[in-house]
C-alpha cells in the first residue's frame, strides 16, 4: 500500500512538473494572428532613439509565429539610423489582453521584445522592451492598428546604452503611452 501511494505520488509530481514546464504564458488570444500587423503592410517603424534624438526607421520584413509557444513571434528586419543599417532577428512574446475602455469593438495588446542586431562593431545593439497594439478584437489579415515599441538598444561592446521607440504613428508624448 505504502509504495503503491509512493508511485502514485511520483506519477503525480512527475505529471506536474512536465506541465508546468511546458506551460506557455497565459495569453488569451494565441489563436490569433499578429504577424501582419508587426510588419506594418511592409513599411517602417518611424521614432527616437539616442540622447540627441536620431531618427530610427525599424522594419520587421518577417513574422511568424512560434508553433511551441503561440504567444511567441519569431521576427526579422533590419533598423536604419542615419543610414546606418543593420539586419535583426529576435522574438516578440504577448502577455496581456485588455478591452478599451469606451471603445467596445477594440483591445489593447501588450508584449515584450528582444530584437538582436547584427555584427559587431560599435553600431549594432540589441533592442529590449514593451509594445502595445491598439486594434480591433477581430484580427485578420487585414487588421489595422497603432503598434508602438518602448525600451533600450544597448550595444554589443558595451559602451552605448539609449533610449528608444518607435510606432507606425506619431504620438504627440511618448511619455504618455502605457506599457504593461
Amino acid at each position: 500500500m505504502i509504495r503503491m501511494k509512493n508511485t502514485l505520488l511520483l506519477l503525480l509530481l512527475a505529471f506536474s512538473c512536465s506541465f508546468s514546464f511546458g506551460q506557455s504564458n497565459s495569453f488569451p488570444l494565441k489563436n490569433e494572428d499578429f504577424s501582419t500587423l508587426l510588419m506594418n503592410d511592409g513599411t517602417p517603424f518611424h521614432g527616437i532613439i539616442s540622447s540627441d534624438e536620431k531618427v530610427i526607421k525599424f522594419r520587421i520584413q518577417n513574422a511568424a509565429k512560434n508553433s511551441e509557444k503561440q504567444e511567441q513571434y519569431l521576427v526579422s528586419g533590419y533598423s536604419d539610423v542615419d543610414g546606418t543599417v543593420t539586419d535583426f532577428s529576435g522574438e516578440i512574446t504577448f502577455t496581456q489582453k485588455y478591452n478599451v475602455k469606451d471603445l467596445p469593438d477594440e483591445m489593447l495588446v501588450f508584449g515584450d521584445f528582444i530584437m538582436k542586431e547584427a555584427g559587431s562593431g560599435e553600431h549594432s545593439g540589441i533592442f529590449t522592451g514593451k509594445l502595445r497594439i491598439q486594434t480591433l478584437k477581430k484580427v485578420s489579415k487585414d487588421s489595422k492598428g497603432g503598434v508602438t515599441f518602448k525600451g533600450k538598444w544597448k550595444n554589443h561592446a558595451g559602451n552605448l546604452d539609449f533610449d528608444a521607440w518607435w510606432a507606425n504613428f506619431v504620438p504627440t508624448d511618448i511619455s504618455k503611452v502605457v506599457f504593461k
